[in-house]
């Protein structure tokens, strides 16, 4: 490959102009003086690397002539990977996605480099380059888009997971993307793909769905770890996943007796708290080992405290409340239960929501991430607590506190998008109109505005 000559007079010219010999311009530049010369005549193709050489010498914003370096790179038969590479990953680092798009849409017409994009894709993510990354992984998806190949599943998850936000229709659109392709992944990446989608569907309340996906990991999980042993009983090698296996079996019947509770069968519940609170079953016992099984213990002991109270057992609140007292993560989520038990039960929580206030003003604020649960499910979870807490309010002649959590509850729900809540959060408001003040309507009306935005 030549360099343009586009570059090569925009080089010449500011060579002219400043009156700086061709030595002269290679030494300020770090560039070999034999080298810069080829370049100039046109006899040796330019890296990257020197590019930025001379683009920083000139004087010029990085990245300043890719754009045309690209458009040279077009006028040849055959891309040159080991120039095409360094091109990606610098346009990565100074953001430059259009040229990312436009280099590797040209290498895209011929099939031989889609396992290199894909292996630099892989690079990308894991610097953190997300957003590169989820280009190469596209156009990997579209170039193996007749195909039942493994990498292609991946390319897929890869952009499952780069693309969700607070928006749960987005959410949803990409869990339906991906879900076909997940079984195609091996055995661990499925493994993870699989809590990743029954999170998702938790968040959106899909709970057959998250229930199927949840029975089918621990499945999976089972029938892996039970090849394992068998494996290391005929001291056979076996490779190992990053997570241990048996945590994917436990956070299984977790999930199960989360949504057991979910759906109001208690025993249920307790029946699959049963299975991740029984350990002596699991043979691993490294200490990573032993904090996994600790982690479950913990979640077992809250939530049978939980389970409890939800089924009507109201004298375990205080034991509960302590429980999530001592565990700052662990609160707001035992805080969305203790409300509905409320409600459900006729209790005085007063006590608990002021003893609670900073951390429920504080998640109104910054909607931060707690414990083990991705944002989607606190998010959601939150702006129902927050109507929650309004209904409660309101049902014992607090109007005023009342609606300012309603009034809450609908602008979050607004911002990720929870439908549910926005039509919730209007009725309950609609009925509180006449008692409303007019500071109230006003943010009322603001957050309306909003909502239209959204649609």
């Amino acid at each position: 490959m030549q360099l343009t000559m586009t570059i090569r007079s925009e080089l010449l010219n500011y060579i002219d102009q400043h009156e700086i010999i061709l030595y002269r311009f290679s030494e300020l530049s770090g560039i070999n003086s034999g080298t810069f010369s080829r370049i100039i005549n046109g006899s040796q193709p330019i890296s990257v690397k020197i590019l930025d050489k001379i683009t920083a010498t000139m004087g010029l914003k990085e990245g300043h002539f890719y754009e045309q370096y690209i458009d040279e790179l077009r006028n040849h038969t055959n891309l040159d990977w080991r120039r095409v590479r360094p091109l990606i990953i610098r346009s990565a680092e100074l953001c430059k996605l259009n040229c990312i798009e436009r280099i590797v849409d040209m290498m895209m017409e011929n099939t031989a480099y889609i396992a290199l994009l894909f292996d630099l894709a892989d690079v990308l993510h894991t610097e953190g380059k997300t957003e590169a990354a989820l280009i190469l992984y596209r156009k990997v998806s579209e170039g193996e888009r007749f195909q039942h190949a493994e990498r292609l599943a991946i390319c897929q998850y890869r952009i499952f997971k780069s693309t969700q936000n607070d928006d749960q229709q987005n959410n949803l659109e990409c869990a339906v993307q991906f879900e076909p392709y997940a079984a195609r992944l091996n055995e661990w990446d499925q493994l993870d793909a699989l809590k990743d989608l029954t999170n998702l569907y938790l968040s959106l309340r899909r709970w057959d769905k998250a229930k199927h996906l949840a029975k089918h990991m621990g499945e999976l999980a089972t029938i892996q770890y039970e090849i394992k042993h068998e494996r290391i009983k005929h001291n056979k090698r076996f490779t190992e996943p990053s997570k241990p296996l048996f945590g994917y079996i436990l956070y299984s019947n977790l999930i199960l007796g989360s949504i057991s509770e979910e759906q109001n069968e208690y025993q249920q519940a307790l029946h699959y708290l049963s299975y991740y609170e029984d350990h002596s079953w699991i043979v691993e016992n490294e200490y990573a080992d032993e904090q996994t099984k600790k982690q479950f213990r913990i979640w077992a002991e809250g939530n049978k405290y939980l389970y409890r109270l939800m089924a009507g057992e109201v004298e375990v609140l205080d034991d509960y409340i302590e429980y999530l007292a001592s565990r700052e993560h662990e609160i707001l989520k035992g805080l969305f239960k203790v409300i509905k038990a409320a409600k459900k039960y006729h209790i005085n929580v007063d006590h608990i929501l002021a003893r609670f206030e900073d951390t429920i003003d504080a998640q109104i604020k910054n909607q931060e991430n707690v414990g083990s649960y991705t944002d989607q499910i606190i998010n959601d979870r939150f702006v129902n607590f927050l109507a929650d807490v309004g209904e409660y309010y309101v049902s014992s002649d607090r109007v005023d506190t009342g609606i300012q959590f309603i009034l809450n509850s609908l602008a979050i729900s607004a911002k990720i998008n929870s439908n549910a809540c926005i039509l919730r959060c209007f009725c309950m408001f609609d009925a509180l109109r006449h008692l409303v003040t007019e500071v109230d309507l006003r943010r009322y009306k603001e957050i309306l505005k909003e909502v239209h935005r959204q649609l």
